[in-house]
Order: structure tokens, then C-alpha cells, then sequence
């Protein structure tokens, strides 16, 4: 079987041609399929006397799998030619290409080619925009790919797309078949195709004149075959189609560059503007994230985003775990259910490992307030408006204060219109405050992005500008959404501020409400959980814009930093007595701890491997327990690139530190303990490694409650003697 693919400019009588060529095939004596692969499914209609096909997408969409057979969708035209018309979505909505890849796969599994055809025809939507729509130049499909084109100059350039497009599924072969020109009739039309031919050594197959007897056989629904068999332009097409039966040429696909085809297309030199080198990310003044206003968030980037390195997780994943967050909303996701199911998992499993650690109620950890439109292939076809406004009605039944939409990888490439679906249901919302979250899955960023585009919308829709503090309350800001110890730091952070008799305002965002963030700066004063590159951009966005005054010290970790960090407090809120005492009532417990902890470790080598960029709480316990330390080496981070210490000029401190650098050190500084965020495959099997958090604990007596794991581990031997079972 041969297959051969018709390419061109939309509008360029692609399907006329297909046509007309299939005609001549079947009147030679060839068992011929055409396949109409363009949304206007007007492929077959010459072959099937101006009748139009049931599309295959519009069979596939309403038709079960297991219903599904053939001859639905194929039917018997002129000269025993079967025509198949893939069809696709409404203009303007779904993915037309996704459709052609969905059509293609429903024919092949229903047998199509099994039929024992000849030959099989696709006549192509009008350029290679898209993979969909590049499907027929993929080897499986197409031996041959024929370029319909006239001397505009449009035309032209859409014909050296798609030799670029066939350059990139040329493989070992030439799979060029030539060049059909269909004239316009405009000046030098003959002149601009036989220069363009000339410099992509590609010949003109077929010149059609432009002939009112085309429009003739179309009043008529027929090919010229049928209507006209003895016009000479027919016969034109019989000598085409002999030489496509018989093996037709193959040509090597050289496209042109873009200026050296509009000089040699209109004959004159054009001048080409220096483009200048791309430095860096660049500046977003704003970006719409609401169906009711626009959210500035030109400068608040993720880390990975900002230094546009590999992302870490998905910016919907981030952006849906924040929205849970908030206690009296619902969270609409626009997505296939695989997409809501494994973030309700993440959320559900940080939720669970909370409660059993923390106490937390199991219906307040595990219930997520998660709803989900359920996109399929057919969806992401045809569009998802109708879905999304479905589930638009049936979130405003449940009456939240607050609905969140998030949109996921499938909604933002098919480019579902989050803002019309809510236009829609305006009258239906009345005073709802409804929110999209556009993070398109993982196109807008990383996990980290995620979190901070959610809490900017949410923070411009909500917290209420002109509120004045009252009392003495502060923030907590940007608490990790997974972290297991979110709960404990927060029991801890609010231990250490009731001492002070310092209430908490708003936690934001987590386990929180829609009036606790409005009234968010009803408190004095900020605490930013964790100063890494995501609390950063968080604290800016909200210095920026509604002039938040924050600590400068974060969740304190360690005795010495929360010493500090209750003084700092104390001073602002005048509460400088509260804080020496509760100092002064937690040190001899402290020194305690020490004294006890020191002899198991003093003397001992230690090795410090991490990513973390904040270690001075871990170098001031190692120092405190007499341990030696023999170098401390800074791994890149996914999280962070702010590293800084005050014990540079004490320790050996290494930044850019490598995982070949750590082996190394292994061998040769050989350190009675190591300590890591993560163990390792090449790990030596009697290197004693002890794990380090991510995200450590908050407060006096962290690193004391750490050390005091070492000590137990350090009673074991450093191999597990499982390992010499055989």
C-alpha cells in the first residue's frame, strides 16, 4: 500500500485537488481511501456528490468504545473510493490537532488499513502548525508528501513550513513528492514558483490553469472525472495519478531561510534585523490570574522559574494546595481526574502524617474540599466550556464563600476560557467571590510557583487594604504546604508568642478563612516561616503591595536563634521582660541537654552535606557538642541560592559543593559521622550517615532533640548486619 499526503497554505484547493487525484487513481484501477484531515470536513464531498460524512470525532464522542464500527464512519464514493473525514472542535475552542492524533488512533484500531487498499490519500489542514497536524508526515502514515501551492507569496511561505516541518521527519529517506501549483492568476504567478522550485530543487508536477470548469463540476458535487472526464484538465490529473501509482520521484526536503525566501520569492533583498542576545527572564509587569481583575506579580518568580533551571513539581499542584488551605472555600479543578486525584493525595498524605504525629482532627486532615470537571481526550478536543460551566453550577450549589479554579496542563493548551465560563454565571454567583488560578499544570512554573501565584491572587482578592492593626497580633506567612513538621512548628511559634501574650491573626495561607485573610492586616507585625527564595518572593509581593511590616529574623531554629528571634519580638511589642524570662526559663535546660548529649559526641569528625542554605543553627549544636567539623559542603538547592553563615571564617565551608566532592571527601577526611539530607547508592557501607531535615523544627531545643537521635544511632553499629546475611 502507498500513502501519500496533500500539504498547503489554507485555501489553497488542497481538497479540490485531493480529489480530483483520488478520482484519476480509481479510474486506473487502484483501491483508494481518502482521508480529509481539516476541521471543515469538506475533504470528500466532490467524491460523495456534495454530500458531508459523519466526522470520525463527532462518532468518537458519541459513541461508546465498545460500539464502535468502521463502516460508521466510512463511506463509498466515486469510483469506489472510501472516504473518511476526521472532523475536530467548534472554532475557537479545543485542540484540533489532539483530534487528528485521536482520529488517526480510533481508524487504526477499528482496522481501517487492514482493508487492503492501494493506496491512501490525506488531504491535510492548510500548514504544519502543530504535532496533530504533522501526523501524516510521519513515516507510518505517508511515503510521499505533495505541496499544493500557487505564486502568492503566503503560499509560498507556507509551503517552505511545511518542507521544514518534512526535514524533521525525514529520517534516511526523501519523502518530498513534489509541487502541484494551482493558480491565482496574479502577475509573474508562474515566474515566483519556478524560482522558489529552482532554489528548493523540488519540480512542478502539476500546473493547473485557473478554469471556471472547477466551478462547474462543484455546483454539481463531482471531480472533473465524473463531470468533465474529457477536459484536458483532467487529463492532467490521470498523468499525475500514473506516476503516483507507479512509485512516484522522491525529493530531499531543503527549505529556505526565511529572508533568503522572500528575496528569491519577490526578487528583491531584504534586510534582516540584528536580534539581540536573551538575557535572563523577562520582566512581567502583570499577568491575569482573576476573572475580575488583574494580579501584578511581575518580579515574584520561583527560584527555578527565576533561573530557569529543571522545574521541581507542578505549579497546579502548588497553586490547589494553597487554595485547600483556605477552611470556607471549594476548589474547582479543570483537569482530567488523575490530576485532582494525585493532589488531594500529596495534600492528603502531608494531612495524615500530621495527624498522627500532631492530633490534628482526621476529618479536618483528610476531608479536601476538592471538586474536579473530569477532562478527557473528548474534552480536550472539542473544548471544556461546557464542563467547566457544569462544574461551575455545581460548586455554587455547595454556597462556599469562595470558589478556586484551578486549570491544569490539558485547559491551558487547549486554551479553555476560565474568564467566559464565569461571564456565564455571573447572574448564578451573585456575590461570590470566585477565583482562577491559571496554573495551566506545569506551563506557568514549578511547585513553588504554584504556591506564590496562588497566595498573590488570593491575597489581592481578600485581604482588605485599608484595616488598621489592632492589639498585638501577628502573621504567620508562607508555612510549608508538605512539610510533616508544619503543625508542630506552628504548636511551638505559638507557644513562644502566648509567653509573650502575643496572639496569632492570620495564618496565611494555611488552615485558615476567607475573613481571617480580609482582616490580614489587622496584625502588627509578619513572621515569614522559612527565608528561602519562595518566602522571599511571598514577603516582597506583600511589602510591595500592602506595605507589610515584617521580623527580619524567620521561625527561629536552635537555642541560640530563638533567643534572638523572642528578644527582636520582645523589643518591638514591649514586651522585654516576658522574653528574658522565658529565655532565662528554657537555658538551664538547654546547657542541660548539652552537658548530657557532649560526651557522646566530642571529638568526633563530622562531615555536613546539604542543600539547606540556612545551617548556622547545625554548626553552632555541632560546635556546642565538641565536635570537630571537617568540612561543611553546600549543595546546589532546588529551593534556594541565598547561602550565608557567620562561621565562614571559622569553618571550612564549601558553596557549589558536588556529590563527586562529597565521595571524595568521604575517602580521604574519612569523618566518624556525616551528616545528610539523604542517603545515597555509592554510600560506603561503613560510612555512619544521620539524616538532616529539609525543613527543621522551630525552637529552643531542635537541634537538642535531633542530637538526641544521633545518640541512640550512634550506639549501633554503622553496617547493618542484615547486609552480611548470605
Amino acid at each position: 500500500m502507498k500513502q501519500i499526503a496533500i500539504y498547503g497554505k489554507g485555501g489553497i484547493g488542497k481538497s479540490t485537488l485531493s480529489a480530483h487525484i483520488s478520482a484519476a487513481m480509481a479510474l486506473q484501477g487502484a483501491k483508494v481511501l481518502q482521508v480529509g484531515c481539516d476541521p471543515k470536513q469538506d475533504s470528500t464531498r466532490l467524491l460523495l456528490e456534495g454530500r458531508r460524512l459523519p466526522t470520525v470525532l463527532e462518532y468518537l464522542r458519541r459513541t461508546n468504545p465498545s460500539g464502535r464500527k468502521l463502516e460508521d464512519v466510512v463511506e463509498r464514493g466515486f469510483a469506489g473510493i472510501d472516504c473518511v473525514e476526521a472532523g475536530g472542535p467548534e472554532p475557537g475552542v479545543g485542540c484540533a490537532g489532539r483530534g487528528i492524533l485521536s482520529a488517526f488512533e480510533m481508524l487504526g484500531s477499528l482496522g481501517l488499513q487492514e482493508r487492503g487498499y492501494d493506496i491512501t490519500l490525506y488531504d491535510v489542514l492548510g500548514d504544519v502548525v502543530c504535532g496533530g497536524f504533522a501526523v501524516p508526515l510521519r513515516e507510518a502514515y505517508a511515503d510521499l508528501v505533495y505541496i499544493v501551492t500557487s505564486g502568492e507569496f503566503m503560499a509560498l511561505y507556507a509551503a517552505n513550513n511545511i518542507l521544514r516541518g518534512i526535514r524533521n521527519f525525514e529520517g534516511g529517506g526523501f519523502r518530498v513528492g513534489g509541487i502541484l501549483l494551482n493558480r491565482r492568476g496574479i502577475p509573474e504567478e508562474t515566474e515566483r514558483v519556478n524560482r522558489f522550485a529552482e532554489a528548493v530543487q523540488i519540480p512542478i508536477l502539476l500546473d493547473l490553469p485557473r478554469s471556471d470548469v472547477f466551478m462547474e463540476a462543484e455546483r454539481r458535487g463531482q471531480t472533473l472525472a465524473q463531470a468533465f472526464p474529457d477536459h484536458p484538465i483532467a487529463a492532467q490529473f490521470g498523468g499525475l495519478a500514473t506516476a503516483i501509482l507507479q512509485g512516484g520521484w522522491s525529493f530531499q526536503s531543503r527549505p529556505l531561510d526565511p529572508d533568503v525566501l522572500e528575496s528569491r520569492v519577490l526578487g528583491h533583498q531584504v534586510a534582516v534585523p540584528a536580534v539581540p542576545p536573551i538575557q535572563g527572564l523577562p520582566s512581567v509587569e502583570s499577568a491575569p490570574i482573576g476573572a475580575l481583575g488583574n494580579v501584578s506579580r511581575g518580579r515574584y518568580w520561583s527560584k527555578s522559574v527565576r533561573s530557569q533551571e529543571i522545574l521541581h513539581g507542578c505549579a497546579f499542584n502548588g497553586a490547589v494546595h494553597t487554595a485547600l488551605q483556605v477552611k470556607d472555600s471549594l476548589t474547582l479543578v479543570h483537569g482530567p481526574r488523575s490530576c485532582a486525584f494525585i493532589s488531594e493525595h500529596g495534600r492528603g498524605a502531608s494531612a495524615r502524617r500530621n495527624w498522627f504525629k500532631h492530633g490534628l482532627s482526621p476529618v479536618a486532615a483528610l476531608a479536601a474540599p476538592l471538586h474536579c470537571t473530569a477532562m478527557d481526550e473528548r474534552v480536550a478536543i472539542f473544548g471544556g466550556g461546557d464542563l467547566l460551566e457544569a462544574g461551575l453550577d455545581d460548586v455554587i450549589q455547595r454556597t462556599p464563600n469562595a470558589i478556586f479554579v484551578a486549570t491544569t496542563c490539558a485547559a491551558g493548551i487547549i486554551g479553555d476560557d476560565v474568564e467566559r465560563a464565569l461571564t456565564s454565571r455571573q447572574d448564578a454567583l451573585g456575590g461570590l467571590s470566585v477565583l482562577p488560578l491559571k496554573a495551566d499544570g506545569n506551563l506557568t512554573g514549578d511547585y513553588m510557583q504554584g504556591i506564590i501565584d496562588a497566595i498573590v491572587g488570593i491575597a489581592e482578592r481578600f485581604i482588605d487594604p485599608d484595616q488598621k492593626p489592632e492589639g498585638d497580633f501577628v502573621n504567620l506567612v508562607a508555612e510549608k504546604n508538605l512539610a510533616t513538621n508544619t503543625e508542630g512548628n506552628f504548636q511551638t511559634l505559638k507557644g513562644l508568642l502566648g509567653a509573650l501574650g502575643i496572639g496569632i491573626n492570620c495564618r496565611f495561607i494555611r488552615d485558615t478563612s476567607t475573613e481571617e485573610i480580609r482582616g490580614f492586616k489587622k496584625a502588627k507585625l509578619n513572621i515569614l516561616a522559612s527565608e528561602d527564595a519562595m518566602g522571599r518572593a511571598v514577603r516582597d509581593f506583600l511589602v510591595d503591595r500592602f506595605q507589610a511590616p515584617f521580623l527580619e529574623v524567620p521561625y527561629p531554629v536552635g537555642f541560640g536563634s530563638t533567643c534572638l528571634w523572642l528578644l527582636t519580638l520582645g523589643e518591638l511589642f514591649g514586651k522585654e521582660e516576658e522574653a528574658r524570662a522565658l529565655i532565662a526559663e528554657n537555658l538551664e535546660r538547654y546547657e542541660q541537654g548539652i552537658e548530657r548529649l557532649r560526651p557522646a559526641f566530642e571529638g568526633l569528625r563530622v562531615l555536613i552535606v546539604t542543600p539547606n542554605q540556612r545551617v548556622d543553627w547545625l554548626l553552632e549544636l555541632a560546635l556546642e557538642l565538641g565536635m570537630e567539623v571537617v568540612k561543611v559542603g553546600i549543595l546546589p538547592s532546588a529551593w534556594d541560592d541565598t547561602f550565608h553563615t557567620r562561621y565562614a571564617r571559622h569553618l571550612p565551608v564549601i558553596t557549589g559543593y558536588t556529590r563527586e566532592q562529597r565521595d571524595r571527601d568521604l575517602r580521604e577526611l574519612v569523618p566518624d559521622l556525616t551528616l545528610a539530607n539523604t542517603v545515597w547508592p555509592t554510600q560506603p557501607a561503613d560510612c555512619r550517615v544521620e539524616l538532616l531535615p529539609y525543613c527543621p523544627d522551630a525552637g529552643f531545643f531542635s537541634g537538642l532533640d535531633l542530637a538526641e537521635r544521633w545518640r541512640r544511632s550512634l550506639l549501633l553499629p554503622p553496617r547493618e548486619g542484615w547486609r552480611d546475611d548470605l
